[in-house]
């Protein structure tokens, strides 16, 4: 009886106008990138039409059957129809994406029938109790539960605007991950635990809807139906009793939700941080492990000299509004704990706050200080551009500091390979998140840091809050960008060969990469299992990423996997088995484990040539130094298996630092070890080692520098860095030392 009933129900014009809905929405993002296979985003995506679609059909079915005598247990039997021909409805978008992966490949299948289930299912759920409650006590329920779900929605803008975290957890979406560059989610088992309080809730209204029904006629008013439920307490004790166990669960765990992990509060995270402390315009939340008071003071100061930085070159008035924010946080596990994303530091500049890593301070905390700044100048309410491409290409234009050569020198490399003719579209709404990260910061930090030097910062900050170029600078954006490129031919690049241009600048945005999510998840699996030596688990876990979608991360980790185990001849293997064509071939990442490979197995020359030719891409200081050093390692005669423990092994620092002294003890003219010695160490004494390549040389003095600077001795500091002027790489690099020494003066006066 009850199939016929459903079949009945499904049959009905209201229904298949659903189910047709539930069939276009499907179909779209069926073609649309990241939705279009069976994943968290599809899922995410059918939660609110499952919303709307479902509670419209319940208070629609719910008006019909008001009318009708029934039987408690005939209303028990109807609200499950009304769950079985919504879930039934859902089955539609489910099918059509199922389909779908015979031409978009799905890496986890299983996975995204999880995410289905919980997201969209569990919210038609909750749809129809809310539905149910609405149409029993308000005369304009389909108004008053379109308000409840808008309301219930706008939680999401009101949690991730007020608060420091990027996510939040909804009753409707489920889970909001916010817009980052990470492509990990957050814990399934939180996601399970946070649905669980959902159902906890639809159970809650379903028991009150009940109780409704014996209390209250279609034409009570909200008086005569509260004083009814007084009179017939003792009766439905079993349904009160149902109502307020659910609302005590609820209230628990919106009272506990910081530490089960759904929310974190500003004041929560600084409790955990546990140290704060102000200079002249900032806050700083930090863990007293990770900095005592000299080197808080000294961090404080480089930020002041950062913050003096910034206003200058923006031309912006120090801001009167309050003390920016920052906080600290000890690693990005940490980070991801408390704002939802491990790999991408963050600016609210609404809240005047900034979220980084102990480790990733000096390279980002400028980036996210101009965010801050430009808040000044930026659209109302949001202190910013509408157009993302505006936010960061101000952010790199201001800081330039992107590599071993300017934004300037990038984008004039990547014109002369034809690779600029899209850069309009990073300026649109959307065109900026279309792209690669590392091509779209470059490139607009690029074009805005040009359209600054020629038409000054006053200008350009007119033009921020809204992209308003022809009103502001009298030219069209298609005009401007044929100026700008017409300004790089004059720019030289030719440092920047091409194959650096393509590792650099070929990444795909995550909107098109395959399975991204899963892969993402496989990588930092293995990841984990390199850094605690389970060699074999990572080899399997990057295998099969490397299998679902080939990538730098995977096959680099791969590689490292087989070194570390003695199968480096498989590892060579795998690289000649690649394409011709794969730009996975000239990935500096990937080149390195190979010479390490060769170097391995003895085959000096091949091991040597691979070397080289990463010191000659230019792609990275890091890359460049590893590649130099591990020249030197084979020029120095070192043996391979002591290599393989240094570079390979699964020890502890303290370990790694006993080898190199006993192997030091052995070869005691080895310079290789002795840079090694010293880069491992806190020392800052000067490498000055005869035979020292000319970039070891720089990179060591940097080194050197820098950690002085940590013990206080800025002079000493300064020394240094004038000294590795002289072997600096590049003329960008050189000009960024010049800075490094004005933070030493400037250092030395706010801590006098």
């Amino acid at each position: 009886m009850m199939t016929g009933v459903v079949a009945a129900y499904l049959r009905t014009p209201r229904v298949k106008a659903a189910g047709t809905i539930y069939l276009l929405l499907a179909a779209v993002l069926s073609q649309t990138p990241l939705f279009n296979y069976l994943g968290y985003e599809f899922s995410a995506a059918m939660t609110v039409p499952a919303a709307f679609i479902a509670g419209y059909l319940t208070l629609h079915w719910l008006s019909r059957h008001r009318t009708i005598p029934m039987t408690g247990r005939q209303w028990l039997q109807v609200t499950g129809v009304y769950c079985t021909v919504n879930g039934l409805l859902l089955l539609i978008p489910f099918g059509i994406i199922a389909l779908n992966a015979i031409v978009v490949k799905n890496c986890s299948f299983g996975l995204g029938v999880v995410y289905y289930l919980l997201l969209p299912v569990v919210t038609m759920v909750l749809a129809v109790a809310l539905a149910a409650v609405t149409g029993m006590v308000f005369r304009r329920p389909y108004i008053v539960y379109t308000i409840i779900v808008t309301a219930l929605l706008l939680q999401i803008l009101f949690i991730t605007l007020l608060q420091p975290q990027l996510y939040a957890y909804n009753f409707i979406l489920g889970f909001f991950p916010g817009i980052t560059y990470d492509e990990t989610l957050t814990d399934l088992r939180l996601l399970i635990l946070y649905r669980a309080f959902t159902l906890v809730a639809a159970v809650t209204l379903f028991a009150f809807f009940f109780i409704l029904l014996r209390t209250t006629g279609p034409h009570d008013r909200l008086t005569d139906i509260v004083r009814r439920m007084r009179r017939t307490a003792a009766r439905d004790r079993v349904l009160w009793g149902a109502v307020l166990t659910g609302a005590a669960v609820l209230g628990a765990a919106h009272l506990y939700r910081d530490d089960l992990g759904f929310e974190q509060s500003a004041e929560y995270i600084q409790s955990a941080l546990g140290r704060r402390s102000e200079s002249a315009h900032f806050i700083v939340y930090y863990r007293q492990e990770d900095h005592a008071a000299a080197s808080m003071q000294r961090l404080k100061a480089e930020m002041e000299y950062h913050y003096r930085v910034v206003t200058d070159r923006l031309g912006a008035a120090p801001q009167e509004n309050g003390k920016i924010a920052v906080y600290l946080y000890p690693d990005a596990a940490w980070k991801q704990r408390f704002i939802g994303t491990a790999n991408t530091n963050i600016a609210k500049p609404w809240l005047r706050e900034m979220h980084l890593t102990v480790g990733t301070f000096a390279g980002s905390f400028r980036h996210e200080l101009v965010h801050i700044i430009a808040g000044e100048f930026g659209a109302p309410l949001i202190r910013a551009s509408v157009r993302m491409g505006l936010n960061e290409g101000l952010a790199v234009a201001t800081d330039w500091d992107e590599g071993m050569f300017s934004p300037h020198e990038y984008a004039a490399a990547l014109m002369r390979e034809g690779r600029l003719d899209d850069a309009a579209r990073l300026f649109t709404l959307t065109g900026f998140a279309s792209r690669s990260s590392t091509y779209a910061y470059i490139v607009s930090g690029s074009f805005i840091r040009y359209l600054i030097e020629r038409f000054g910062s006053e200008r350009v900050r007119e033009v921020f809050p809204r992209g308003t170029f022809v009103t502001v600078l009298g030219a069209p954006l298609e005009e401007l960008m044929g100026e700008w490129k017409a300004f790089l031919r004059t720019v030289d690049a030719s440092d920047i060969p091409p194959v650096t241009v393509d590792a650099l600048f070929s990444s795909p945005s995550i909107l098109y990469k395959v399975c991204p999510r899963t892969v993402a998840e496989l990588n930092r699996t293995a990841a984990d299992d390199l850094r605690n030596g389970r060699f074999a688990d990572a080899e399997r876990s990057y295998v099969t990423s490397f299998d679902f979608a080939p990538s730098i991360p995977a096959l680099r980790g791969l590689f490292h996997a087989l070194n570390a185990q003695g199968k480096e001849q498989e590892t060579t293997a795998r690289y000649a088995a690649l394409t011709n064509g794969s730009l996975l071939r000239s990935s500096p990442p990937i080149l390195l484990a190979l010479g390490d490979s060769y170097l391995l197995q003895g085959m000096q020359d091949s091991a040597a040539a691979v070397y080289q030719r990463v010191t000659a891409m230019h792609y990275s200081e890091w890359f460049t130094e590893a590649a130099l050093l591990r020249s030197q390692y084979m020029r120095d005669a070192v043996d391979a298996a002591a290599f393989r423990t240094i570079f390979y092994g699964s020890v502890t620092a303290e370990r790694r630092a006993a080898v190199l002294d006993s192997l030091h003890r052995s070869m005691p003219n080895a310079v290789s070890l002795l840079y090694h010695q010293a880069a491992l160490s806190d020392s800052s004494v000067r490498p000055a080692f005869n035979g020292l390549p000319e970039g070891l040389m720089y990179a060591g003095l940097v080194r050197a520098a820098e950690r002085s600077m940590e013990r206080g001795a800025f002079e000493e500091a300064k020394a240094l860095f004038w000294e590795a002027k002289n072997n600096a790489p590049t003329r960008v690099l050189a000009d960024r030392l010049d800075e490094r020494i004005e933070l030493c003066d400037f250092t030395m006066t706010e801590l006098q």
